[in-house]
């Protein structure tokens, strides 16, 4: 028969037991909710990452939509705007790389905004240009007309410029107008060539160039020889023998490129390139430009 004093201990002990398992109540449905909790928080942060991206990625359309909309005959502008459009593939790389990631999106969105930023400016340069080209057309009309005229009124004075020789052959040396140079990258993959301004990128480099109209030149088939030089000082040649030489000055120097150019006197378009061997170096490229034994242009440009 169970006496008080067990009974007693029973009753104490179950209360125990009890109050354990309220402790234990309390305390998993307090893990429960502060799981509860960071789960909302994650799912909250994730949708913030999510919408941030979404936005981003559809801003990111519109720019690049922008910038393939933006075209100009100005080689040194197309290059920038060729440069800005390699910018913007970057991003995009970037953005689906690191989609999950708030504080790189938020870096993008900023730079991106910066790009979108510079279209206003660029819209404004190319219709500049073509004001000046529009100008610079009916100026070369007017120029036209008038030259007409004159000729007409100096035909009885041709006869006395035979003694003028000398001038004109100082006057026929060729100039080799809105040189521009910069490198390539595309070639190498057979997909469509753009500018680059970064070293790693790039296949080979490019010289275009006008040689400008001079009525006094000789009318012949030119040799036109571009001289690139590194930024190492060095000379870029296919070789050093006398095949990749030409004669400045009495001296032999190395050429990067020649090209056969039928000059009749009108300006003529001319585009020179040398493709890489080894991968160029970043730093600052000479070009020079020489034609009948002188230089007739120089310009330079820097990859990163």
């Amino acid at each position: 028969m169970e006496t008080n004093n067990e009974k007693k201990s029973g009753n104490k002990l179950l209360m125990i037991l009890s109050g354990v398992l309220f402790l234990l109540v309390l305390f998993l449905g307090y893990q429960l909710y502060n799981q509860k909790n960071a789960t909302e928080m994650v799912t909250a942060e994730k949708e913030k990452v999510d919408t941030e991206y979404a936005a981003t990625k559809s801003e990111l359309a519109e720019v690049q939509k922008a910038y393939d909309g933006l075209q100009t005959d100005n080689k040194q502008l197309q290059s920038e705007l060729d440069a800005k459009k390699e910018e913007l593939e970057d991003i995009a790389a970037q953005l689906e790389k690191e989609k999950g990631n708030r504080s790189v999106v938020a870096r993008l969105k900023k730079e991106l905004e910066t790009i979108r930023g510079l279209i206003k400016g660029y819209l404004k340069d190319i219709d500049s240009l073509q004001l000046a080209n529009k100008v610079l057309t009916e100026e070369n009309t007017t120029v036209k007309a008038d030259l007409s005229t004159e000729r007409g009124k100096s035909a009885q004075l041709e006869a006395d410029k035979q003694g003028l020789n000398e001038k004109v052959a100082l006057g026929s040396r060729l100039v080799a107008a809105n040189l521009f140079a910069d490198a390539m990258r595309g070639k190498m993959i057979g997909s469509k060539e753009v500018s680059t301004t970064k070293a790693s990128r790039a296949d080979r480099l490019r010289a275009v160039f006008t040689l400008a109209e001079n009525r006094l030149a000789k009318a012949e088939e030119k040799t036109v020889y571009m001289k690139v030089t590194g930024p190492d000082g060095q000379v870029l040649s296919n070789g050093t023998d006398d095949s990749n030489m030409f004669t400045i000055g009495g001296e032999k120097q190395l050429f990067s490129s020649k090209k056969n150019v039928d000059y009749t006197g009108k300006g003529v378009e001319v585009s020179m390139f040398f493709d890489k061997k080894t991968d160029f170096k970043a730093g600052k490229y000479n070009v020079e430009i020489f034609v009948d034994a002188a230089s007739i242009g120089s310009t330079s440009f820097d990859l990163k």
